[in-house]
């Protein structure tokens, strides 16, 4: 009792090892939980994809605010206006529009870094035309107003514009120096829209976002604009964009992004106050509008649906005055590309062809309804303290707990936790990782489990080995998988049963001594029931020489019939080649016979001692046809029936009709002498069929089975046939019937 006591403890403590070497395996894999997505892992890639489907998939999103529109540059303003980019004009005028019908933000997610091309033009037109002596007045009557000054004017008359710019790259740490020549390192007056107040805690963040250089707005439109912010965007490491960034250091400006300057215009420029944590930002404050930001300052961007969702009007329509008022006052207008030539375009949770203009308008929404998606340092350490402590808790119970126990606190945890991340998320947008929890309960448990399976369940395979010696391993599976099954009591199944027999086998006997006889009779069992086994039977006794077998239960299978057909023919060729290989075998026949039909299948016997095994009429059947194999001096006989099931792909022939022992109907036998393909010369049997088939058509076949029979001489079958269509000559229905002794 004690030695038993220690081994339980030995595997239970062994088992406790091996989760946690689960729990440190998964923990290694997955190193975004343990270095906040710096360094991405194999689960650290495919958990966005799971929470973009958690997130988009199980409920729908919510409906956009109806405050944001697009004036979009799609395809139709590109017919009607002119090759992309316009002239400055057509952006003076798309602004004017706006201001007429009373929008309160207008936004250009477009760069306006460089000079009007059509200004240019113009200059190199006037000074031609002054070196012709043309006035400067006939000249600005003549062309008209530059498009730089035309949209200065409008962005001035507007008063509530704000231009975009870019970053000539930005990093993660400090700001580093570029070349000042292609980029801005200065700014330009006013500077970029930053940041109200900044909230530094102790030890707050200075690993932040930075820029070294931007590329701003032309000077003159920079100035007339209420605000100039950076549209940068970037993707996930699959290439997804899923967050914006929210702040980026840039001159010792704390800078915002285009979204956030709209919606501090929208919001009558309330405070915008950044707050830094220790290590890490905190977040950002809008109107009283808490706004999460991750620890790099990214907020999550919650997709209102596919491309296309907020309201889009073409700027031609804009211009042409299509749009009605009510569409775009006091709306933020924010205007973008939309035609696909034209590209930017972003891989997003909804669609990998989504316009990023509708990414801005999205971002802005977001901050307008306060519904906001956020996944901080401390979602991941709920995550990542999940992961240790389930896989703690299902070693243990894999330790000490039943295997069916422990498989129902697996599904019990998982569902658990499922649901919690799902609760998290639709209480307040908590975004909750699920893969490196389930993926660590999941490992913990298969690593655990299989080694409880390997260690306790060696001595019970070795049992099993042992009864394998006694039961067929289908037969005995079954037993192990429903111990119901060790009761009295059958089933009726269809089966095809086969039953061979040694022939002469008691000749033999008389001839050989007991050892030597004892050790052919050894081999031939061995070859035979591994043939039999090996095509899916059931070795249900050995009976001296003889052999019962039956395919179908207790598994079942597809065509018991041709597994039974394909076993006798592969035992006739098994035991020629055993002939070959030994003397002792060359003399040795054997008859087989096969009956399909239905039977009772199960443990028949006593209370005490049972076999599994079948009885019923198909059973009796195929021993008779066994027993007929010796008059008809043949090799395979089996009723019709078994070879109707098989199918086709065998050479045969139909012997007649046959009342057997025991039974009072007549059932149609078949001789089946191998395969098709076998080699055999298949005419013989072809032309025994047609003369078989001419008495059912009235004929008259004696003349055709007597050539057959010169052919053949030593053809029992056909000798027989011939001598039972003689005995009905005169008949008017003439039949070839075979009765045995019924007694």
């Amino acid at each position: 009792m004690a030695s038993r006591a220690g081994n339980q403890r030995y595997r239970a403590y062994t088992t406790i090892f091996w989760a946690m070497l689960a729990v440190v395996i998964a923990t290694t894999l997955d190193a975004n939980q343990l270095f906040h997505r710096r360094f991405k892992g194999p689960l650290a890639e495919l958990e966005p994809l799971v929470s973009d489907f958690f997130i988009y998939n199980l409920w729908p999103p919510n409906p956009p605010t109806g405050d944001v529109v697009i004036a979009e540059v799609d395809d139709r303003s590109i017919v009607q206006l002119g090759r992309f980019p316009w002239p400055r004009t057509i952006e003076a005028a798309l602004v004017d529009a706006l201001t007429k019908d009373g929008a309160k933000v207008v936004t250009f997610d477009m760069f306006f870094s460089e000079r009007d091309p059509a200004d240019v033009e113009r200059e190199q037109v006037t000074a031609r035309l002054r070196k012709a002596g043309i006035s400067d007045k006939l000249i600005g009557e003549t062309l008209g107003p530059s498009g730089d000054e035309a949209f200065q004017r409008a962005l001035t008359n507007n008063g509530s514009t704000i231009l975009a710019y870019a970053f000539s790259g930005h990093m993660v740490g400090a700001e580093q120096a570029t070349d000042k020549n292609a980029t801005q390192s200065v700014f330009l007056q006013p500077p970029p829209v930053a940041y109200n107040l900044v909230r530094k805690h102790p030890g707050a963040a200075t690993t932040l976002i930075s820029a070294d250089s931007y590329i701003p707005p032309i000077p003159m439109l920079n100035q007339a604009a209420r605000g100039v912010a950076y549209a940068d965007i970037d993707a996930e490491e699959d290439g997804r964009v899923r967050a914006y960034p929210a702040v980026t250091r840039f001159n010792g400006r704390f800078c915002v992004p285009l979204f956030l300057a709209s919606s501090r215009a929208y919001l009558d420029r309330a405070n915008l106050i950044l707050s830094l944590g220790p290590g890490l930002i905190k977040g950002a404050i809008l109107a009283g509008r808490q706004i999460p930001l991750d620890e790099m300052g990214k907020m999550m961007v919650r997709f209102r649906g596919p491309a296309g969702t907020f309201p889009h009007y073409s700027i031609a329509d804009i211009i042409n005055g299509v749009v009605g008022p009510s569409e775009l006052r006091n709306k933020i207008v924010i205007t973008g590309v939309t035609a696909h030539a034209l590209g930017d375009r972003f891989v997003t949770p909804m669609g990998a062809d989504f316009p990023g203009v509708e990414i801005q308008a999205t971002a802005i929404d977001n901050v307008l309804r306060a519904d906001f998606l956020h996944q901080s340092v401390d979602e991941r350490g709920e995550e990542r303290w999940a992961g240790w402590v389930f896989g703690v808790v299902i070693g243990l119970a894999t330790a000490f707990l039943t295997a069916v126990q422990s498989l129902a606190l697996l599904v019990f945890l998982i569902a658990a936790y499922v649901s919690y991340v799902l609760h998290r998320f639709r209480a307040n947008g908590a975004v909750i990782g699920m893969v490196f929890p389930v993926f660590t309960l999941l490992l913990t448990y298969l690593t655990t489990i299989s080694y409880r399976y390997m260690v306790e369940g060696r001595d019970r395979r070795r049992l099993r080995s042992a009864f394998e010696m006694y039961l067929h391993p289908d037969v005995l599976a079954s037993v192990v998988d429903d111990p119901e099954g060790l009761k009295l009591g059958g089933q009726r199944h269809h089966l095809s049963v086969l039953f061979s027999d040694i022939v002469g086998f008691t000749e033999l006997a008389e001839r050989l001594e007991p050892e030597p006889l004892v050790a052919l009779l050894n081999t031939y069992m061995s070859v035979m029931t591994d043939v039999i086994l090996n095509t899916g039977g059931v070795v249900d006794k050995l009976m001296g020489d003889g052999i019962m077998a039956f395919w179908g239960p207790p598994l079942g299978m597809k065509n018991a019939a041709r597994a039974a057909i394909d076993c006798a023919l592969k035992m006739l060729t098994e035991l020629q080649a055993l002939g070959e290989r030994d003397e002792r075998f060359n003399s040795l026949r054997i008859g087989v016979g096969i009956a399909t039909g239905d039977a009772i299948v199960g443990n028949l016997g006593g209370e005490r001692h049972f076999d599994y095994s079948a009885v019923g009429d198909t059973i009796n059947l195929a021993s008779r046809l066994e027993g007929l194999t010796r008059i008809f001096k043949v090799k395979l006989l089996m009723n019709r029936d078994t070879l109707e099931e098989a199918g086709s792909g065998y050479i045969s022939r139909e012997v007649g009709l046959v009342r057997v022992k025991g039974r009072g109907q007549l059932e149609p036998v078949v001789e089946v002498v191998g395969l098709a393909n076998d080699g055999i010369d298949s005419l013989y049997y072809d032309r025994f069929a047609e003369a078989i088939a001419a008495i059912h058509n009235g004929g008259s076949p004696e003349k055709s089975l007597e050539e057959l029979l010169s052919e053949r001489p030593n053809d029992t079958v056909t000798a027989m046939c011939l001598e039972r269509l003689r005995a009905t000559v005169g008949q008017s229905e003439r039949e070839i019937i075979f009765e045995f002794d019924r007694k």
